[in-house]
């Protein structure tokens, strides 16, 4: 896969995990707590005080700070599948960014751009096109650069599961402490990405499966109505991913369907799935925890 060190980064509201690995073995991992105070509805306003944590914590794990994969949440991202005629490829992105601007309710010009060609065929490009809000990739930016960091790549939290997944078709629910995300994989894209903020406060893990599971009811039930040609077949594997899934040795009770997994199965007929990862993984690795790591990991490599 790759023989340098990789080092991965993933926000999750006021933490940030860090994961490295080498050639395909996962070799190093933590997550810190980014201080309450340092937030501000749900961001980071304190953007040394989050530098200072990365660059500590890569120094702890001896990771590469020239060959890393970071990752934003896509939360307010904006994509479609667009289809335009076969063109030069030096006009691809001009063409793309005109389109985009017909299409999106988001101001193109204040978004960064990015697509991924899904097909060429009868003088037509399929395209998946996603649109992110600048202000939220330069914040991002800005917390790496104070920590001395350019990122090799930046990706979004949709894109990494479904990579980490790699399924033709499949689901992927991701429960956090602090948001939730419902997203449907339809020929390796991600064709429809629910992301809901959480209130941390209050919510018990029960109530935040119960509001998961209705989520995931509704997220399907319109992919399935506006496409009753290509509808979800019924065994369509939903797979797991995020901290409360991952906490109190969740994942090793995903056979036995108790505590919240099991509230979860019996709210969905979806079968429920574990990722399982390319990388070599050491025991007792919290998978459901570092999914998005893993996913970024891949980056590129497959």
């Amino acid at each position: 896969m790759f023989n340098r060190k990789r080092t991965t980064i993933n926000f999750e509201g006021n933490e940030i995990r860090i994961l490295v690995a080498r050639r395909n073995k996962v070799i190093a991992w933590k997550s810190r707590k980014i201080p309450l105070e340092h937030m501000s509805q749900g961001l980071i306003k304190n953007t040394t005080a989050a530098a200072d944590i990365i660059k500590s914590t890569i120094k702890e794990l001896k990771g590469s700070r020239a060959n890393l994969v970071s990752c934003i949440s896509g939360q307010r991202a904006v994509h479609r599948i667009m289809r335009i005629p076969e063109i030069p490829e030096n006009l691809l992105e001009e063409t793309i960014q005109r389109k985009a601007r017909q299409e999106f309710a988001i101001p193109v010009d204040d978004s960064d751009l990015s697509w991924r060609i899904i097909t060429r065929s009868d003088n037509q490009i399929l395209l998946y096109v996603l649109a992110v809000p600048r202000s939220i990739v330069d914040q991002h930016v800005e917390i790496l650069k104070i920590a001395n960091i350019k990122p090799r790549v930046m990706d979004i939290k949709a894109l990494a599961l479904q990579r980490l997944v790699n399924q033709d078709t499949a689901l992927i629910v991701n429960l956090e402490e602090a948001s939730m995300d419902v997203i449907i994989i339809v020929n390796h894209i991600p064709l429809l990405i629910r992301t809901i903020p959480l209130d941390t406060g209050d919510l018990t893990g029960e109530a935040k499966i119960d509001l998961l599971s209705q989520e995931l009811a509704r997220t399907t039930k319109y992919y399935n109505e506006s496409n009753k040609k290509n509808r979800l077949p019924e065994d369509t594997p939903l797979y797991l991913s995020g901290a409360l899934f991952s906490s109190v040795g969740l994942e090793a009770r995903l056979e036995e369907g108790t505590n919240l997994i099991g509230r979860f199965q019996a709210r969905t007929s979806y079968p429920l799935k574990r990722p399982q990862s390319d990388l070599n993984l050491p025991e007792k690795f919290p998978l459901l925890r570092y999914a998005v790591n893993l996913g970024l990991a891949l980056k590129n490599s497959k």
